[in-house]
């Protein structure tokens, strides 16, 4: 906290007046005006590190945010004045295009802003082919191919057999499935109360399981990777 204060000398001839100010000890944290990360491989998690100084005279509290596609760690802490705190920043595109945010740091005196920029890109990594076909196979019996995933670019790529093509088209397809639990959920408890109405006072023990299940399944939907599946066809490895 800053004081101002007058010191007023009245003598008999003149009234003199001396300023008193006193600045107060604050923190003050040296964040860049800007952080690019350049192009970037989609679906890729590249991080860049901040150093961060405080140089005022006294303890920062700080509190780090930002959006999606980046993130920051650590998000909270305490920078004594004089000392130095590394600071990651990630960069994990989801889709192609720019991206742009905002690092804020809050330290209960003010507000400090960093703009993030970032482009994403495909990397040089596909298959080897876009068609595959099977030679006639005789019913109950099986048959193979093989195709290849070429990565040509300098990164590790990590690759998954999807039941759909965008991100968007899965979660639309959670949403059908969670819709779906709910319904059932809705339609044991009717079930239930109905029986309990009628006498039966513990109700259906088929209708109790299914309810004493669904958590499990709703939870088990949420973290459900959407993998290739099918009755016919299948993917070696996932």
């Amino acid at each position: 906290q800053d004081y101002s204060h007058e010191l007023v000398c009245v003598t008999e001839n003149e009234r003199i007046v001396v300023p008193i100010r006193a600045i107060g000890a604050r923190a003050i944290l040296d964040f860049p005006a800007q952080l690019d990360f350049s192009k970037c491989p989609v679906r890729y998690r590249t991080q860049k590190t901040l150093l961060v100084h405080n140089v005022g005279n006294q303890a920062a509290r700080y509190q780090l945010s930002t959006q999606s596609p980046f993130s920051v760690v650590p998000a909270v802490g305490i920078l004594d004045a004089g000392d130095t705190v590394q600071v990651t920043v990630g960069f994990h595109p989801l889709t192609k295009g720019d991206h742009c945010s905002l690092l804020s740091c809050n330290t209960g005196e003010e507000n400090i802003h960093t703009n993030l920029h970032g482009e994403a890109v495909d990397v040089n990594a596909g298959l080897s082919t876009n068609f595959v076909e099977f030679e006639k196979t005789f019913i109950t019996m099986s048959s193979h191919t093989t195709l290849f995933i070429k990565n040509r670019s300098n990164i590790t790529a990590h690759f998954q057999w999807k039941a759909f093509p965008t991100e968007e088209e899965e979660n639309e397809e959670k949403k059908r499935l969670l819709r779906f639990l709910r319904m059932q959920r809705e339609l044991w408890q009717e079930k239930l109360m109905e029986e309990r109405e009628a006498g039966n006072e513990k109700g259906s023990g088929e209708d109790r399981a299914a309810l004493l299940r669904l958590p499990g399944e709703m939870a088990k939907l949420h973290q459900d990777p959407m993998l290739f599946s099918d009755d016919i066809f299948f993917i070696e490895p996932m």
